[in-house]
């Protein structure tokens, strides 16, 4: 029985990993098929009922929507467009929120860069953080520090924190997610300090 049992878990070690993996790729498949499609056909567009056209045809509206973006003329169209949104009051709110979003994560290479250790929820415990932004209050310095949800890491806490509250470590982005994301099962086993944000460079 014991060794039944071993072999059981050690199924399920590589069988989980499996699942998961295809389950995730499943539903983000399956969000970007039914991304623009549906409107589409709401339309009255005559789609045919292929499986994933609606991937297809959601890459070729990124595709055409970047070539928008790098020209003259494009630009001109898409400035127009955040203006008109610019003047919805609710809706500007989240466009430009978003809008900001996308463009940090995507134009600064620092973005996310640096694992910290932040006292969360209360003092004296710890949560592992990433480093989004940097400001000033007061002539004071702060970070701006992300804490991910463990079962949903797109989702989180955001907290402003001093900078000399913070600890810096040697956790790289992906080890830190690994450890987030499996609930501490995946953990590095030591996590070296990094006592100045200088030595990141």
């Amino acid at each position: 029985m014991k060794k039944l049992r071993t072999i059981f878990i050690t199924g399920l070690f590589v069988l989980i990993p499996i699942v998961v993996t295809f389950w995730i790729i499943k539903t983000v498949l399956s969000s970007v098929n039914n991304l623009i499609l549906p409107y589409l056909r709401e339309a009255g567009l005559p789609i045919p009922d292929i499986p994933g056209i609606g991937i297809i045809i959601t890459i070729l509206v990124i595709l055409i929507l970047g070539l928008l973006g790098q020209n003259y003329a494009g630009k001109k169209l898409l400035d127009l467009w955040d203006s008109f949104i610019g003047k919805i009051p609710v809706v500007r709110s989240i466009y430009s929120a978003t809008k900001q979003t996308m463009e940090t994560l995507f134009a600064k290479k620092e973005s996310f860069s640096k694992t910290v250790l932040v006292q969360f929820p209360r003092e004296g415990n710890f949560a592992i953080g990433f480093i989004s932004n940097e400001l000033k209050i007061c002539n004071i310095d702060y970070y701006i520090v992300f804490i991910p949800f463990g079962i949903n890491p797109t989702g989180g806490h955001l907290i402003i924190v001093k900078k000399e509250d913070v600890i810096l470590t040697d956790l790289s982005v992906d080890e830190a997610m690994r450890t987030i994301i499996s609930g501490g099962l995946a953990v590095k086993k030591q996590i070296k300090l990094i006592k100045e944000y200088k030595e990141m460079g």
